[in-house]
């Protein structure tokens, strides 16, 4: 993948920084082409992850340089738990003896390529469409995929409602995200709730959760006639089995399993419009941080396990 900006421009240059000045983080970092000492930590899978023992952090040889490419050190990784299924069936997910995917933010230290000097900061890697009007149900809605979908939803012109599995969380989602409600599903009756905020039905359905949680709703009787179900978990349900017993004869409903890779083509479509969302104070985001490599393990575990506030990120 070209690395790019969070804008998808290409990198901009930044200007040298003197010796050991603190950066935005409170570190320091040498001024570039200083000597770098490089070390290649690397969090790999031993076994389908299920606890923090089933990840391993490992030290590899520096990767050697030619001409075209650059070395980067990370400073910010992100650990979405969709990109790491809890099963080996799933496809297109990484296995026991891969490195666990991420996108970060990086700086280059040492190049060779004729774009990207040292000191150039890169994105390496190391949307839901519906009618205005409609009521756009998202689950999972105080993290980071969920919280991006209620909010489309509701710049787009629908109606969205989000669950989450805390007070906390829902008190996020609708004073901060601004969505029109929210369920936390580990207090509330799921299926009252829904009768409430979508009397009419839900027109579209965005699941980041599957599991118990998807069958409750796909049973609640709370899915309109001809909704859509989106499904962006892990393990996505069959889709023919579940709907049948929810009562949804074959037809009735349209099921979409997001595949993030399916949609990296329309990245900078996206940012365009993300980046003036954001500005313009018309999106919220929350990041769940820990520091260092050697938590990163435990903090995928957590947000695999729902236990995260936010988007899990790693500060290096």
């Amino acid at each position: 993948m070209r690395p790019r900006r969070m804008d998808g421009e290409p990198p901009r240059q930044i200007a040298p920084a003197p010796l050991d000045v603190p950066t935005p983080t409170g570190k320091t970092r040498p001024f570039p082409g200083a000597p770098v000492t490089v070390r290649n930590l690397q969090v790999r899978i031993k076994r389908p992850p299920a606890r923090a023992t089933d990840l391993e952090l490992v030290e590899t040889e520096r990767p050697a340089l030619t001409n075209g490419s650059f070395l980067a050190r990370a400073l910010w990784l992100a650990v979405d738990p969709f990109r790491c299924a809890s099963d080996v069936l799933t496809p297109g997910l990484p296995r026991p003896g891969d490195v666990v995917p991420a996108r970060g933010v990086g700086e280059v230290i040492e190049s060779r390529h004729d774009v990207f000097g040292v000191g150039s900061v890169v994105v390496l890697d190391c949307g839901l469409q519906q009618r205005p009007g409609e009521t756009v149900l998202v689950s999972a809605a105080a993290n980071a995929a969920g919280a991006m979908a209620g909010q489309i939803a509701l710049l787009k012109g629908a109606r969205a409602i989000g669950i989450a599995g805390s007070r906390e969380k829902c008190d996020w989602v609708t004073r901060h995200a601004r969505l029109s409600g929210c369920i936390n599903y580990a207090a509330e009756n799921l299926e009252a709730r829904l009768r409430q905020l979508a009397p009419h039905g839900v027109d579209i359905f965005f699941d980041n959760v599957g599991g118990e949680l998807l069958e409750r709703v796909v049973t609640s009787g709370a899915l309109a006639r001809g909704a859509r179900m989106v499904q962006n978990s892990c393990t996505p349900a069959e889709p023919e089995a579940l709907l049948a017993r929810g009562g949804h004869a074959p037809g009735s409903l349209e099921v979409l399993r997001v595949d993030l890779h399916d949609y990296e083509h329309r990245r900078s479509e996206f940012l365009r419009e993300a980046i003036a969302w954001y500005g313009a104070g018309r999106i919220a985001t929350k990041d769940h941080v820990v520091e260092g490599l050697v938590n990163a393990p435990a903090h995928l575990l957590l947000a695999m396990q729902g236990g995260n506030f936010g988007r899990p990120l790693v500060r290096l």
